[in-house]
């Protein structure tokens, strides 16, 4: 028997204003102090060869995602299956927040 467990594998490439992809140094610049070459290192892509990308470890996913459910519901607020993408963007933020989202919308809401 062969068990698979799946979880979200978030790759993350970026270009120069030139155009040129970003050296591993220069993604760093991008990535939170506390998770950078911890959380987020630089692998291969798995179908994608040749190029480097900042990749976000899985491996916590799970326990992360569920600690922000349940303080959400501790909170009062409710917790929809459509609010997990949003959520799960929040928690990326924490990591790469340079990155820009539309922030209008919460979670629960």
């Amino acid at each position: 028997v062969i068990l698979f467990r799946s979880s979200v594998s978030v790759f993350g490439l970026g270009d120069s204003l030139q155009g040129q992809p970003l050296s591993p140094e220069q993604i760093f610049e991008d990535i939170s102090w506390d998770h950078a070459r911890k959380t987020v290192t630089i692998e291969s892509h798995p179908h994608m060869q040749g190029l480097s990308f900042a990749s976000i470890h899985p491996c916590r996913h799970r326990d992360v995602m569920q600690r922000l459910i349940a303080n959400t519901m501790d909170n009062g607020g409710e917790f929809r299956v459509e609010d997990y993408m949003f959520l799960f963007l929040k928690f990326i933020s924490s990591i790469v927040p340079t990155i820009e989202y539309d922030n209008t919308m919460s979670a629960g809401s």
